[in-house]
């Protein structure tokens, strides 16, 4: 050992500390391994091969603990020493990897590989930045092989990503996320990670008390995150609380994302503290958070185990709902990918369906004042102020609610009525989303499909209007699998296999290859009808 380090502990006192965090690392106690090291630091200050190692170690323990910016801190103290060594530059590559700075991270990684030690690690380090890069910048993702896997083995990696939209005023009041060019149904919009989220197995999903529970530990992983990281904070302080009265300031789009080459090594991105507002964060969770079992969204890898999970993903909240809805999200880890699930043109709002809209009008409505707004999209619009089928609307919808009647018989009067008024194919397609669940009932029903089969579309066709103007959801892919299958008025075999696949991809997005489609379809509808693609 070095003279300058026997200054301030003698070997046996170092080799003790170095015990001590061996310990704290195995037992995961950071911060008592963080103030090991900082004992180690402060003795071994002229010591340079000393000091970088525990500055490295150091910048891991603190990494783990949130607090990104002290982490940078400690590699760049030791990279000023020693500007190759080769733990400082791998803690800075994780800590950047980690704040999606994927190039600069890469450019950690490789300087490290002239080293040798765990060349083949590095590497696989390496090419992942690469892999996430690249992501970052064109939003593409292929899930392809973990999902022919089954979701077997780790989830897959993930980096945030922006597609082509940007927050602006809505017609319909408040903000919304608004498309700057035309997307074509599965197109990624935007890939978010979750600020924080809160999961559990329920076994009564009517249990409250179980749900606060996960309610209380999602909320302190916010809070925890919001207080590790200003950047955190401040996004979370865009978000509305619900009780703005005056118009919030519509955000930078910048803000949302991550640029490598302008911010630097992230320092800013971390830096400064400010007492957290506690009470703003609380409202803001209240009327933003998103749920994982949700209308408008998929989860992929969870087996099924975990059946209550609620996150906030910044960018995805600012969507606004609509009866008429152009976008789902497929949740991943903790990361959720946005797509488009039917085409968007371009200045076209995206929204989610907040609920099901799968339902008629009257149903529509109720659920929409529980969340605390009247949607007043074009399709509600029609639903409400069409003079000509307005009296239909309402039989079928009293029918509907009071069940008990034939939905056959339901079903060919408003497909006849529809007929007669010559009500436009988009109008048409509201209907039959409206009233889904008659359809459904007809298909699903051998006798009634023997009885009034022959006098309605097929169950194909019926999939495909609906999903034009709602988008597609699994429900409406399993209709169009088995209609598919049945060769009902659906074309040839290969105009049937590309309904199929745009409906899929309206469904998940462009997450796998064709080829891996039919895994999916198994393994999200369980076998249902997945044999007929």
């Amino acid at each position: 050992m070095a003279a300058g380090a026997r200054d301030g502990l003698d070997d046996e006192s170092l080799q003790e500390l170095r015990s001590q965090a061996t310990r704290l690392l195995l037992k995961e106690d950071w911060a008592g391994y963080i103030g090991v090291c900082t004992r180690i630091v402060d003795a071994a200050a002229t010591d340079r091969r000393i000091l970088c190692s525990a500055l490295a170690h150091r910048a891991d323990g603190r990494a783990r603990l949130g607090d990104l910016s002290g982490a940078l801190a400690d590699c760049d103290a030791a990279l000023a020493a020693d500007p190759a060594h080769p733990a400082a530059l791998l803690a800075k590559g994780a800590v950047l990897r980690g704040l999606g700075r994927y190039a600069l991270a890469a450019d950690c990684f490789r300087a490290v590989l002239p080293a040798g030690s765990g060349a083949d690690d590095v590497r696989e380090m390496l090419e992942q930045c690469r892999r996430l890069d690249a992501q970052a910048r064109s939003g593409a993702v292929d899930l392809s092989d973990w999902v022919l896997a089954g979701f077997s083995g780790k989830c897959p990696d993930f980096a945030e990503h922006v597609g082509p939209v940007e927050v602006r005023r809505s017609a319909h009041g408040g903000r919304g996320v608004f498309a700057v060019k035309g997307i074509e149904a599965g197109g990624t919009l935007m890939i978010s990670k979750a600020v924080a989220i809160g999961r559990g197995v329920i076994p009564d999903v009517a249990d409250g008390g179980e749900k606060m529970v996960v309610w209380k530990d999602f909320v302190d992983k916010v809070l925890d995150a919001a207080e590790k990281c200003p950047r955190t904070a401040s996004l979370i302080y865009t978000l509305s609380t619900g009780e703005e009265q005056e118009e919030l300031d519509v955000p930078d789009m910048a803000l949302f994302k991550q640029e490598p080459e302008e911010l630097g090594d992230g320092v800013s991105e971390t830096g400064g503290q400010e007492t957290l507002d506690v009470d703003r964060i609380m409202k803001v969770l209240d009327v933003n958070c998103l749920t994982e079992d949700a209308a408008a969204a998929n989860l992929l890898g969870n087996s099924g185990v975990v059946n209550c999970g609620v996150g906030l993903w910044i960018l995805p909240a600012l969507i606004n709902h609509s009866c008429h809805p152009n976008a789902r999200r497929t949740h991943v880890g903790d990361h959720t990918i946005v797509h488009a699930s039917r085409d968007i043109k371009a200045e076209e709002e995206v929204t989610f369906p907040y609920f099901d809209v799968l339902m008629p009008a009257g149903k529509r409505r109720e659920a929409a004042r529980a969340w605390g707004f009247e949607c007043r999209c074009d399709r509600c619009r029609f639903e409400d102020e069409d003079t000509v089928l307005r009296q239909e609307i309402v039989r079928s919808e009293n029918e509907l609610v009071n069940g008990g009647g034939d939905m056959g018989a339901l079903v060919v009067r408003l497909e006849d009525k529809m007929r007669k008024s010559m009500v436009k194919e988009r109008r048409k397609a509201f209907l039959r989303a409206s009233f889904w669940s008659a359809y459904s009932a007809l298909f699903d029903n051998g006798r009634l499909l023997r009885k009034w089969g022959r006098r309605v579309p097929g169950e194909a066709v019926i999939a495909v209007s609906v999903a034009s103007v709602v988008g597609s959801c699994e429900s409406v892919l399993k209709a169009m699998l088995r209609g598919a299958n049945d060769g009902n008025s659906c074309g040839n075999r290969l105009e049937v296999e590309d309904k199929v696949v745009r409906i899929g991809r309206a469904t998940y997005g462009k997450v796998v290859k064709r080829q891996a489609m039919r895994a999916l379809f198994r393994l999200r509808l369980e076998g249902d009808n997945s044999k007929s693609f």
